[in-house]
């Protein structure tokens, strides 16, 4: 999306450290993969791209210094005139106030201003109530524990043993296993049967099977 950058996509500070930008994206894939209802698949591209420009540290570099370089440069302040103009005229001197000017402005206006500065503070109260309400709505759901609905790249086709995958509500979605997974498929099983040792086994809906899989080293 022009005029976003790769942390805006993801939703993260420029100085984020490496797991952060990880949980944030797979959240973001959560949220926008196309079996989803909610799935955009243009705003799932974006993400990607994000992903892989900012989950290596190299790419990751080269991307600060060029978002470094883009930044506007502050303009340098106008040096003053200090040469004299001559006078076109005789200078009038300066007007004296009355007294009546520089008294103090009537009660009336006086409540009137409090009345203004009250309400201002009031509504910078709420607003303040309002942004906490939402960081507090936001907060990071990325639980290890949590179902991960999308990675990238995707695939809908049903994973074979050997490929890299993660869990959908019902059913599994294949990826690429240099990417953040659930797991390493190693079989397909009927219901009731056991897994080879060292195996994980989760039922999955969609295929009215259960799957044999390795967890994820680190």
């Amino acid at each position: 999306m022009p005029g976003r950058s790769h942390y805006d996509v993801l939703g993260v500070s420029p100085d984020a450290k490496a797991d952060a930008i990880r949980r944030a994206y797979l959240r973001q894939a959560r949220c926008w993969h196309p079996d989803r209802p909610s799935g955009d698949s243009e705003q799932m591209r974006a993400v990607n791209e994000a992903w892989e420009i900012l989950g290596d540290l190299r790419s990751r570099a080269a991307y600060d210094r060029t978002l470094a370089q883009a930044a506007p440069r502050p303009a340098s302040p106008r040096p003053r005139d200090s040469t004299l103009r001559p006078s076109s005229g005789p200078t009038r001197p300066a007007a004296r106030s009355s007294p009546l000017e520089a008294s103090s402005p009537p009660l009336e206006v006086v409540g009137i201003r409090w009345r203004w500065i009250s309400l201002a503070a009031a509504a910078m109260v709420a607003l303040a109530l309002v942004l906490i309400f939402v960081a507090a709505s936001t907060t990071d759901d990325s639980d290890s524990t949590t179902p991960i609905i999308a990675s990238a790249p995707v695939s809908v086709s049903r994973p074979e043993p050997g490929d890299c995958f993660v869990f959908s509500n019902t059913t599994l979605i294949n990826v690429g296993c240099d990417h953040p997974h659930d797991g390493k498929l190693v079989s397909w099983v009927p219901l009731g049967a056991p897994c080879p040792p060292d195996t994980e086994l989760d039922y999955v809906r969609s295929a009215q099977e259960a799957v044999c899989y390795l967890i994820p080293s680190g």
